[in-house]
């Protein structure tokens, strides 16, 4: 445990070096990087931008599967990573920024060196009660779309998660709401 905002425990997922702790009772934007570690083993990266568009700062899990090596085995974590600081005065710190890419830490007992490919799997926590269609129903991608009604009207939908199979409609539609299963771009009615 490396400290606590409110009543939320901030825990490393592995054991790292601790590169910079914010000071106590200071009042810093929502996200932002309270401490920074620094991890010293392997881990793969990757650009998770559509994942948090879609379900936010939420708490990732991953997998990972070396080519032709270990695997698949869970990440020890998944994190965000941080982008460069650049610097204030005296060569004091003066920005701090997430980027959009993450790490999934490797376990420091896998059998692995660099250089191997390897595919990363990420996952996010599964929300309940909300509102899917099937993504063959539905034209768009990153968080807009759109869906024809069965009388021939185009909704605009906020689109959220996805699992491959079904989508998650944000907004633009209600419970009951019946749509076409063919989307606007694809149905021949449309032209």
């Amino acid at each position: 445990m490396l400290g606590s905002v409110e009543d939320r425990q901030l825990v490393s997922p592995v054991g790292a070096t601790v590169v910079s702790v914010i000071a106590a009772r200071t009042t810093v934007p929502a996200n932002y990087p309270v401490v920074t570690l620094r991890f010293d083993g392997f881990g793969l990266t990757g650009d998770l931008s559509n994942l948090v568009a879609t379900v936010g700062n939420a708490p990732f899990a991953g997998k990972f599967q070396v080519t032709d090596g270990v695997g698949p085995t869970d990440c020890s974590g998944v994190v965000p990573l941080a982008s460069d600081a650049s610097s204030g005065a005296e060569g004091q710190s003066s920005t701090i920024s997430i980027s959009d890419s993450y790490a999934c830490l490797i376990p420091t007992d896998s059998l692995v060196r660099a250089g191997q490919s390897a595919i990363l799997v990420v996952t996010a926590q599964a929300r309940n009660d909300v509102a899917s269609l099937p993504v063959t129903a539905v034209a768009g991608r990153l968080q807009k779309g759109q869906v024809r009604r069965p009388d021939g009207t185009v909704v605009d939908v906020g689109l959220g998660a996805t699992d491959g199979a079904r989508i998650e409609i944000t907004s633009g539609l209600k419970a009951g709401d019946a749509v076409s299963a063919t989307p606007p771009d694809l149905d021949p009615q449309s032209k």
